[in-house]
């Protein structure tokens, strides 16, 4: 029981100081921080907390970019606090822009 609780802090910290969920924290505390899973999984964050302080018109171009860079749209979602959703709508939009329709 005692290994189990310590487990569930072990993961709570990573989930805290490396950004990320539940699932992924468990993932990183069972495999190891260098298991290609994990450098996966940390690689495919995005830490820049000033994304959210952006416009609305520049989250767009953001979001636009940042996809093609390769980045999921989850893990955008996940970096501007938004649905996966207005991710698609917004990088439409910027699409729109860039084209001028």
């Amino acid at each position: 029981m005692k290994d189990e609780e310590y487990a569930g802090y072990y993961c709570l910290v990573l989930a805290i100081v490396c950004g990320l969920n539940a699932a992924e924290a468990w993932k990183i505390y069972q495999y190891g921080p260098d298991h290609p899973l994990s450098k996966k999984i940390l690689k495919h964050k995005i830490r820049d907390s000033s994304l959210k302080k952006l416009k609305k018109k520049e989250q767009e171009k953001m979001m636009k970019k940042l996809f093609l860079e390769g980045y999921s749209k989850n893990a955008i979602a996940e970096a501007f606090e938004c649905l996966p959703e207005t991710v698609t709508a917004r990088i439409k939009r910027a699409e729109e822009d860039t084209n001028g329709t």
